[in-house]
């Protein structure tokens, strides 16, 4: 798919007459043809499917928001096992050196240190990369809406109840 075709199923995302099949993709349902359309269609109706849309990527983007403390706390803690291993490796080869010894145990210690660092700097890469996804599906949202002059507001409540999410959203497009 090509970057005018998804542009496209933007606005389809948001229409009750949206037809999507995982076999064929998105279609209108009033023609049974590929959107194709300059602009903006003429033929949208924004209802459910935009609220949601709408209450989906919403939901998607204050999970990742409120993920950040816990992304941070995970680079902490591989970091500080990261230095522990390295640093504790290096004093232990000084220590041994000293005797004029030299031990394998220690090379392994500053091995695991560096290969455990990586995972720390991973988990804010990760946490990065999934809120400029929520981000740009905000952003493209704002703007398939602004085409047709509609602005939403949403208000969410999300629950964990045992592990599981209970979502509770109102949605107003205006």
């Amino acid at each position: 798919m090509n970057n005018s075709q998804l542009e496209l199923a933007r606005h389809c995302k948001i229409c009750q007459n949206l037809d999507f099949n995982i076999s064929y993709g998105t279609k209108c349902g009033l023609t049974k043809k590929k959107p194709d359309f300059n602009d903006k269609c003429h033929k949208i109706e924004i209802g459910k499917n935009a609220e949601t849309y709408i209450t989906d990527i919403s939901v998607e983007k204050e999970l990742v928001d409120k993920s950040k403390l816990d992304y941070i706390g995970t680079f902490i803690i591989y970091l500080i096992i990261s230095l522990f291993f390295m640093i504790g490796g290096t004093f232990l080869t000084r220590y041994l050196f000293g005797f004029g010894v030299f031990h394998t145990v220690t090379l392994i210690l500053i091995g695991i240190g560096i290969i455990i660092l990586p995972k720390s700097f991973g988990t804010l890469n990760m946490y990065r990369a999934k809120k400029n996804v929520a981000d740009e599906k905000i952003r493209n949202l704002e703007k398939t809406l602004q085409k047709y002059n509609k602005h939403y507001q949403v208000d969410l409540e999300i629950n964990d109840i045992h592990g599981i999410k209970e979502v509770r959203s109102k949605v107003r497009i205006y």
